[in-house]
């Protein structure tokens, strides 16, 4: 499934100009303009050029292209058609561009994962959205694997409401047949964090370097970490496939719970603050704070990672 908002053009432009200025082919045009007609003899660029036995009809400069473009895109870059396979535009990977996810919100389609936005109450565990077209792994990270092959990976409603905030982001797996593997920086502390299972990877979101924000504020959008294909040919001691060990629908929804008040029990049982006066005190009671990492020791913080976190 294409982009909505692809569009395809007829352009034309000179080849003889020092500037490759494309315009847009339209049915108002006139049928003749300099370039198109014997008055081209008289362009002072053209006779810059030596041609060979030049056809008088028309200009042997003037090049038309077939070229795509996105309209959501604040300005319209051409691209040639021949090009156009390359971008995401043209299959379901276009569901995690920013222009796309800032213009619509894609309607959900039974059987298929076109939709990255929770639409039902039944994708909110204890405040956390949980949507049903995803995959998930024990970490907290998400598979969204499209119908024509592409798959995009990144962090849950949870790991994200955990975090809080992010001060950075590295990616050490950035092309190839590779667990997707990224590091997470948070109060000076580096979390590694990997998908259970290889992938082909193609590309990282690489804007988010300059805006980790995204990964805290839109886990399921524009917060995504690596995109790429199912890894042909790996051998994977479960089920075959990408989506091996991963659990989705009901029994997610059922995990996220679990999860929920495992982290529950796990501040008020293992997390302790020792006060002025040598007593420790314990939490008391109520839900985990939605940055809860920026309140914790960096011990602490470790060992919630590994406890939730892990990357086996």
């Amino acid at each position: 499934m294409r982009c909505p908002f692809l569009r395809e053009a007829q352009v034309k432009f000179c080849r003889a100009s020092a500037f490759k200025k494309m315009i847009v082919r339209t049915a108002d045009q006139p049928g003749h303009e300099r370039c198109s007609s014997p008055g081209w003899l008289s362009c002072p660029v053209a006779k810059q050029h030596h041609e060979d036995q030049p056809d008088q009809s028309h200009c042997p400069f003037l090049q038309e292209s077939l070229v795509q473009y996105c309209t959501a895109a604040p300005m319209s870059k051409f691209i040639p058609y021949t090009e156009a396979q390359l971008s995401r535009c043209g299959n379901e990977a276009h569901r995690y561009c920013e222009a796309f996810l800032s213009l619509a919100q894609p309607p959900p389609i039974p059987g298929s994962s076109l939709s990255t936005v929770p639409s039902t109450d039944e994708a909110m565990v204890e405040g956390i959205e949980v949507p049903d077209n995803l995959a998930y792994a024990p970490n907290h990270l998400w598979l969204d694997r499209g119908m024509d092959g592409s798959c995009h990976i990144g962090i849950d409603a949870f790991f994200a409401k955990v975090l809080g905030h992010l001060d950075g982001l590295s990616f050490i797996t950035w092309k190839g047949v590779a667990r997707p593997t990224a590091v997470l920086t948070v109060r000076g502390i580096d979390l590694q964090l990997a998908f259970p299972n290889p992938m082909a990877i193609t590309g990282v979101n690489a804007h988010l370097r300059s805006h980790p924000e995204k990964i805290i504020s839109e886990p399921y959008g524009a917060g995504w970490l690596f995109e790429g294909m199912e890894a042909k040919g790996w051998s994977f001691q479960e089920n075959q496939g990408i989506d091996a060990g991963l659990i989705r629908g009901a029994e997610a929804r059922a995990w996220m719970a679990r999860e929920s008040s495992r982290l529950s029990s796990f501040i008020h049982e293992e997390v302790t603050h020792v006060q002025g006066g040598g007593f420790a005190l314990m939490a008391d009671g109520g839900t985990p704070s939605d940055d809860l990492l920026q309140y914790l020791t960096r011990e602490e913080a470790l060992q919630l990672f590994n406890k939730f976190f892990p990357q086996n």
